[in-house]
């Protein structure tokens, strides 16, 4: 009687059953990155800039690129390094949506129940001069100047109270301030994902 030789057989399948299990777990993993890189939020492409101006305002401009909805807008400001050493990290703002309207002067950050939803290539937005002063525009930078009236007299930076208190060094990094016409603040769109679609240098102008 013959005898069947079965000693090869156990390697193999050994060796099968390794390979089964090494392509479930490659496919395993390739699902799962896939999976996070689809739901991660992907940042538009766009270039936005801006324009401010001491008497004018500021301008909001988008030169191309894709369409950014309304609501997810969000602008940020910072001075720049004209202003001294580490004002950047200082006076970091975000602005106020309900100051940014369209050339009509409707606020269209905060209605986006009409026909106008994005922020589209050619579009402009503006923030009117009144708006620009410190205290509206760069809350961090002015809401302490309580003896300021920036709205007859937005130049004026004493108050008295118990003898005169020279607000000089925070009207000194607003942006309005005609002595800063030619320095430069930073200008970041971004999203509400926290992602930097464009950012620039602004010069300000008279």
């Amino acid at each position: 009687m013959n005898r069947v030789e079965k000693d090869a057989v156990s390697p193999v399948v050994g060796v099968m059953l390794m390979l089964v299990v090494t392509i479930i777990i490659a496919a395993v993993v390739s699902g799962f990155a896939g999976g996070l890189a689809n739901t991660q939020s992907k940042a538009p492409q766009a270039k936005i800039s801006a324009t401010f101006s001491v008497s004018q305002g500021m301008t909001i401009t988008h030169d191309g690129g894709d369409a950014i909805p309304l609501n997810d807008l969000v602008f940020i400001t910072q001075n720049g390094e004209g202003f001294g050493p580490n004002t950047e990290s200082l006076t970091t703002e975000e602005i106020n949506r309900s100051i940014i309207t369209d050339k009509e002067g409707d606020l269209v950050l905060l209605n986006t129940s009409g026909s106008k939803s994005s922020f589209n290539p050619g579009d402009t937005l503006y923030i009117s001069a009144y708006n620009c002063t410190a205290p509206i525009l760069q809350p961090d930078v002015g809401s302490s100047i309580r003896g300021w009236d920036w709205e007859k007299n937005p130049t004026y930076y004493k108050c008295k109270s118990g003898g005169y208190i020279c607000y000089a060094s925070l009207w000194y990094l607003c942006y309005r301030n005609p002595n800063n016409v030619g320095k430069n603040f930073i200008f970041q769109a971004g999203d509400r994902s926290g992602n930097i679609i464009s950012s620039c240098d602004v010069t300000i102008t008279s």
